[in-house]
């Protein structure tokens, strides 16, 4: 356990904060140009068997403000405290290029719709970027010690794996969690609080073990993406990360879980970052299961989310995407728990993720009082017809609610 969480301070402060400027700042931006060369997403059309039930034209790649203060954060920190980070870089560079390479294909996806085939195997290709670089899943804990199985466990506290299974273990992770986290892309702001929130716990408990400077690094920075862009994303949406987002951020999560998560403690090597990230993955698995049992892909779009059933529920869009927020930070919560998180790092942390969250939600509020104060009201004239409202007031007059893959 490390005796002293100061000397990554500097590499956390540096991450966090470069990439929230950054992202909070070259959103705007990036949404000027989308509506400039029409990369938006146009509400209220159908989507394999669900609908897009937002209005107007909204972009849809804010994945590419994500990835600039992701990389501009990443390359500060690295300058400006690289103590902590270590001689070999190369597992850092891996996970970098792998989420350049993820955000690319799910920029193109955004604008084209690519193939499920073609989506799959450059997910499969990032997902080898690890592999090679020696980022890998290399062992479990053996839970049934004792038990009737363990004649196949063998008796040790752990489960190794050769190098063949420890790569398809890793691409599988990497791959399915990937794809789980651009299935909850689907309410306003879920998912760039999701990673937020899941970012954070995992930060807590990469923070506790010697030898972790880059995935600390890398979370953090992803953490600052996350909250710069909720500043914008936030109901109703002016913009969405689409899959170029979703990809960077759900690759970058499983591939730093590896990294600085999977390996910190012998007590619970996988379930602690598979419980942090479990909201993803518990919508994958439920989604999967209703569209199989209806006889269709899994990759067929569809309402059944579990934003989309709260929603069915009577929940509100806000109140839905709270409560998956909730959700998701009680799972980091209990996550840290089994990481055996030391208590003032697990409150500061779970302090930090709330204010964050809150914070950047309270931003895009308040930005949205002062564009409704500053239209007003503007009934038409007799003479004439309403005039069309302009993109975002459009998106600002209902929720944007988008099924998902």
């Amino acid at each position: 356990m490390r005796e002293s969480l100061l000397p990554l301070l500097p590499l956390v402060v540096i991450a966090f904060g470069v990439s929230a400027i950054v992202v909070a700042l070259a959103t705007p931006w990036v949404r000027t140009f989308a509506h400039r060369v029409g990369a938006v997403q146009k509400g209220g059309n159908g989507h394999g068997d669900g609908r897009r039930r937002h209005v107007g034209k909204v972009p849809n790649v804010g994945g590419m403000a994500i990835l600039a203060g992701f990389l501009i954060a990443v390359l500060f920190a690295a300058v400006l405290a690289p103590g902590p980070l270590g001689d070999d870089r190369s597992p850092l560079l891996a996970i970098v290029l792998g989420g350049v390479l993820m955000t690319m294909v799910g920029l193109l996806d955004d604008l084209w719709e690519l193939p499920v085939s073609m989506r799959l195997a450059a997910q499969t290709v990032a997902a080898g970027i690890l592999v090679v670089h020696g980022i890998t899943i290399d062992f479990v804990t053996n839970y049934f010690v004792g038990g009737p199985f363990q004649a196949w466990t063998g008796e040790g506290n752990f489960v190794f794996f050769g190098a063949t299974v420890s790569a398809i273990v890793t691409i599988l992770w990497v791959v399915g969690f990937t794809n789980a986290f651009n299935f909850i892309d689907g309410a306003d702001g879920l998912s760039s609080g999701v990673a937020a929130i899941g970012s954070f716990s995992l930060l807590a408990v990469a923070m506790q073990v010697d030898g972790r400077g880059q995935a600390v690094l890398l979370l953090a920075a992803l953490a600052g993406a996350s909250i710069g862009f909720l500043r914008h994303n936030a109901g109703p949406a002016k913009i969405f990360m689409g899959d170029a987002g979703s990809y960077l951020l759900g690759y970058t999560l499983a591939a730093a879980s590896v990294l600085g998560a999977l390996k910190v403690t012998a007590a619970v090597t996988v379930a602690a970052p598979v419980l942090i990230l479990g909201l993803p993955v518990l919508n994958l698995t439920q989604v999967a299961v209703r569209r199989m049992r209806r006889g269709v892909s899994p990759t067929t779009a569809a309402n059944d989310h579990l934003h989309d059933l709260l929603r069915e529920r009577g929940r509100s869009e806000r109140g839905t995407v709270w409560t998956l927020w909730g959700a998701t930070l009680a799972l980091g919560v209990l996550g840290m728990l089994l990481a055996e998180t030391p208590p003032v790092l697990l409150w500061l942390t779970v302090a930090t993720a709330v204010a964050a969250v809150l914070g950047a939600s309270l931003l895009r509020w308040l930005e949205i009082r002062r564009e409704e104060g500053a239209a007003g009201p503007t009934p038409p004239r007799a003479a004439e017809a309403p005039a069309a409202e302009p993109p975002d007031r459009a998106v600002a007059a209902t929720p944007a609610v988008r099924p998902r893959r």
